[in-house]
């Protein structure tokens, strides 16, 4: 099925907003378009998920730094959030070629939604 530049570039914008607003963009995005595309709702609940991923678990590490356990929750997130970092850029490119796209760990999370 051929997809719209429209229903590309919202699926990208859903991807790239780990960069620049993350979990607001792709949950205005999946809110918007979860009745009307389901390519774009697809890619906007992929990332979603990720995104309250990971800022789950930096809040978590945060306020666990005063005992100290949280520096190292904080580096795992580090970690985490290069491997996302790669893997978004990735879905970018997936999502402007008009492809789909899954991350791994949390496909299944989003799956359940």
């Amino acid at each position: 099925m051929e997809r719209t530049s429209e229903e590309r570039l919202l699926a990208v914008l859903s991807h790239a907003s780990l960069f620049f607003v993350p979990v607001i963009v792709p949950l205005v995005i999946y809110l918007m378009y979860k009745d009307k595309s389901g390519f774009v709702a697809g890619h906007a609940k992929e990332a979603l998920i990720v995104h309250l991923a990971l800022a789950v678990a930096a809040a978590i590490g945060t306020m666990l730094t005063i005992i100290l356990i949280g520096i190292v929750i904080l580096v795992f997130v580090g970690l985490a959030g290069a491997v996302y970092a790669v893997c978004a850029i990735l879905a970018i490119i997936k999502a402007a070629n008009g492809q789909e796209f899954q991350y791994p760990f949390t496909t299944r999370w989003a799956q359940r939604f």
